[in-house]
């Protein structure tokens, strides 16, 4: 008997001993709840886990540097691309061109002007443009395994490799090397995090008014949704040539010669416009080829101090690419009170017959 009265001594003292204890948490929680609202204390909670940064809201401000103000028009029509076409000659064959004043952007002729085409090696345009906004020209990449293993054409890099975004623009733009393409979309993704670089074309298309183009790698292989116009293409090389000096002196040179006296033949560049040294003022800026896009360039010359830009898209050869946009440049230069130049075909085989090529 004696141990039972002990037994429930011991339980009654437990049983209060706990419930004053949740008794005084009530109080505590009850006056917190209660007081802390009215004091002027700011609350800041931290998560365990790290916040996922947006890759774009890092890049975009420097997509965003360099304005563009570039508008193509039609005499006499405002806000309406209605395509001004030329009867009657060879290059209407091909699947879209135009003929733009680069000083006032106006259409002086053109064919499917907003028509989405494959674009094939004039992205790299874009590439280029991107590069330059998110590294310096002296930032070195490295060369992966699955940049040295791209498709010709290319500069044949190596992997482990390491080159500085300078010489990596110039392979790109000179020789269309799809390696240093390759090369600079990784480095940048190491720097600003997983495809970063694609995320970075697309919004800088964006950025620029380029409303019907849309990037899927760096190099302008064929992809159902890689594409842009003769109207972006437009807009993008003025914007290029305008804004970074360093493309434009780039895009203007028969031959870079990065050899380091010869010891290297892979990095003779040689520039495959044709126009260039044979169409007066001829300046650049980009071809390419793919068996989707057929060849087109992207090229301007300055005569008498007008800047007239020259867009083929999908041309059978490099003859006819080169010949007819030739032929739209005279038109251009035409419309402004030049004279023809009227380059023939055997000055273009003659030039196709000097490039340097290293097997």
């Amino acid at each position: 008997m004696k141990l039972i009265k002990q037994s429930l001594k011991l339980i009654s003292f437990r049983f209060t001993k706990r419930s004053f204890i949740v008794f005084v948490i009530n109080v505590v929680a009850a006056f917190l709840m209660t007081v802390v609202p009215h004091l002027n204390v700011q609350q800041s909670w931290v998560s365990p886990l790290p916040n996922k940064v947006d890759t774009l809201q890092i890049i975009e401000p420097k997509l965003k540097q360099k304005d563009n103000n570039f508008r193509l028009t039609v005499p006499g029509i405002k806000q309406n691309f209605i395509p001004i076409v030329s009867a009657g000659q060879d290059y209407e064959e091909a699947s879209g061109f135009g003929v733009i004043d680069l000083d006032s952007g106006e259409i002086i002729a053109s064919k499917n002007l907003d028509k989405k085409l494959p674009i094939a090696s004039l992205t790299k345009v874009m590439t280029a443009v991107v590069a330059l906004d998110l590294a310096d020209l002296d930032e070195n990449f490295t060369v992966s395994e699955k940049a040295a293993s791209q498709i010709p054409t290319k500069v044949a890099l190596k992997s482990g490799e390491s080159y500085s975004l300078d010489h990596l623009i110039k392979h790109a733009l000179i020789s269309s090397a799809n390696d240093s393409a390759q090369v600079i979309k990784e480095g940048i993704d190491k720097k600003y995090g997983e495809e970063a670089f694609l995320k970075a074309m697309n919004r800088k298309a964006e950025i620029l008014g380029m409303k019907n183009s849309m990037f899927t790698n760096p190099q302008g292989f064929d992809n159902s949704n890689h594409y842009s116009t003769v109207e972006d293409l437009s807009i993008l090389s003025h914007y290029a040539l305008t804004n970074y000096p360093f493309i434009a002196e780039v895009v203007g040179e028969e031959i870079i010669d990065l050899t380091n006296n010869w010891a290297d033949r892979r990095f003779y560049l040689q520039n495959w416009n044709g126009l260039l040294g044979i169409y007066p003022g001829a300046k650049g800026l980009k071809i390419g080829n793919t068996e989707g896009s057929g060849n087109c360039t992207i090229v301007f010359a300055q005569r008498n101090g007008k800047r007239i830009l020259s867009i083929v898209l999908g041309a059978p050869g490099v003859l006819e690419r080169d010949l007819w946009a030739s032929q739209l440049l005279d038109l251009g230069f035409n419309r402004v009170g030049l004279d023809a130049v009227s380059v023939t075909e055997k000055q273009l085989k003659d030039k196709y017959a000097s490039w340097i090529t290293f097997r």
